[in-house]
């Protein structure tokens, strides 16, 4: 009896205290909780083999009916049947179809050939597929659907033919992603036109939606071009916990600075729970803090995500600093007439970021005087030509000319205290909100540590919000003088201007 118990457990996924499981099935991209009639839901896992064998001819036992596996995914995702060896990992993505179930209440179930039913695994509880069908249909217009990612889920984020001896250290490059097409058409919901009140709002809802979203599954910081990408555990000869941290590859070990917190001052996230599949054993080994992307890829990522705008990752480029590197030490109101940081394209692939933003808020297209070479025109905490930046430059005023979505680039001065260089090093996106209670602000227990104000980052109701990739990854971060504020490189708009 006893025995059958065993079995039994084993096969939903529990396992004594004493005893680990088969494969760890932990989640990248928590699955929608619901979903209207007709939508399809996406869910993206890690399978790691935690058995001292090569396990082959492994694959998913009895999906819960609307749950499909979708092959060809990206560059590390499981090619079925599945085959690992001892301590190595894939990554598998299932769609749920609302037309096909009412619900989904577990899952998905791996298995090691189905003559061997005891080596089978699923996600802890609280990670297993949970989703709800609602009454349809899904809404038609833009409004309604700022928040609706569910067809660009179900795209694949990066390359799938890239030749493993050539790949770059920071990982696969991203795919063009497309918006909804149907169910519903989200294609006309972008504009140029800066006169449109209604899609410019729509844009910047949907874009802060976006970052939130992933915000939400705890990625890490990491020199990655896509979050659903790991650093190998050998990643080109240097272990992964070796790589340095201005290479491809990096993920931060930062420690947790979040004062009550269960991991604080021990290498985990900060809003790691301790329970399930947040534990510091998967933040180092399995599935968290080798999954992320850095401050520029996130940038770039999430402007592909919400509207398939592309731009160029790298900070400074996509800053408008020339990419032969000829201009790292250019600030907007440091042009001259020979020397002009580089205008957006549309059609360009090293294209900057959209344009640049006036003192007055508008932008360089709107006011065409603020691109007055050697003036205070941009707004940015560098004057001119000098390389030390002016703490006062940008005013508090100035702040609320800003627009969500606007991508404010930081410029620090050398760590020698010489004020050498301004080189842009950093970028962050404006909200638009801030810290309290309200319907629009952002609770004070969202807000993350950061480790370069130490004293200087806890939440202060009424304070401005950002959100950025550093220290520990994305995350909502009040606005602090010391780190953002004080450091304006300069700030570029890109809604209204790419499409």
């Amino acid at each position: 009896m006893k025995k059958l118990l065993f079995l039994w457990l084993a096969l939903l996924g529990f396992h004594p205290v004493w005893a680990r499981p088969v494969f760890s099935i932990t989640p990248i991209l928590s699955g929608q909780s619901q979903l209207v009639q007709g939508q399809q839901g996406t869910a993206i896992y890690q399978v790691s083999n935690n058995s001292q064998f090569t396990l082959s001819n492994v694959n998913f036992y009895q999906l819960p009916t609307g749950v499909s596996a979708v092959t060809n995914a990206g560059y590390q995702y499981c090619s079925f049947p599945i085959s690992l060896t001892s301590g190595s990992s894939c990554i598998i993505k299932v769609n749920m179809n609302s037309n096909q179930t009412a619900s989904v209440q577990s899952g998905p179930v791996l298995c090691y050939t189905p003559s061997h039913p005891v080596y089978c695994s699923q996600p802890y509880q609280p990670d297993q597929l949970a989703m709800q069908t609602i009454a349809g249909p899904v809404p038609s217009t833009c409004t309604g659907n700022e928040a609706n990612f569910n067809y660009e889920l179900s795209q694949t984020f990066d390359s799938t033919t890239i030749d493993p001896t050539t790949i770059n250290s920071w990982g696969p490059a991203r795919n063009q992603l497309t918006l909804s097409p149907a169910n519903p058409n989200l294609t006309g919901c972008t504009t140029t036109d800066i006169t449109n009140t209604n899609a410019i709002q729509w844009m910047q809802t949907r874009v802060i939606d976006a970052e939130s979203l992933w915000v939400g599954q705890k990625l890490s910081y990491c020199h990655h071009h896509v979050p659903d990408f790991a650093t190998p555990a050998l990643s080109y000869g240097t272990p992964r916990s070796q790589i340095g941290g201005s290479d491809g590859g990096y993920c931060s070990p930062q420690i947790d600075i979040m004062p009550g917190s269960p991991y604080y001052n021990q290498q985990a996230r900060w809003n790691y729970s301790g329970n399930n599949s947040e534990t510091i054993d998967n933040w180092i080994n399995n599935n968290g803090m080798w999954y992320g992307v850095d401050c520029s890829d996130f940038t770039s990522f999430i402007y592909n995500f919400a509207f398939g705008i592309q731009f160029n990752s790298d900070t400074g480029f996509q800053a408008g600093q020339a990419t032969d590197h000829s201009q790292d030490n250019l600030t907007p109101n440091g042009q001259t007439a020979l020397k002009v940081l580089q205008p957006f394209s549309n059609s360009n692939p090293n294209s900057p970021a959209g344009v640049l933003v006036c003192t007055t808020g508008q932008t360089e297209n709107e006011l065409p005087e603020c691109g007055g070479y050697g003036t205070n025109g941009y707004m940015s905490s560098f004057l001119n030509s000098d390389t030390s930046p002016t703490y006062s430059a940008v005013t508090d005023e100035m702040l609320t000319k800003l627009q969500p979505g606007d991508l404010i680039f930081l410029g620090f001065v050398s760590g020698d205290g010489n004020n050498t260089t301004s080189l842009v090093t950093h970028v962050i996106t404006w909200t638009g909100q801030k810290i309290g209670y309200g319907s629009n602000d952002v609770n004070p227990s969202q807000i993350a540590p950061e480790e370069i104000c130490p004293t200087d980052w806890q939440p202060q109701i009424g304070q401005w919000v950002i959100i950025d990739s550093h220290y520990q990854g994305p995350d909502y971060r009040m606005f602090t003088t010391c780190f953002y504020q004080h450091n304006i490189w300069g700030v570029r708009r890109v809604i209204g201007y790419m499409q």
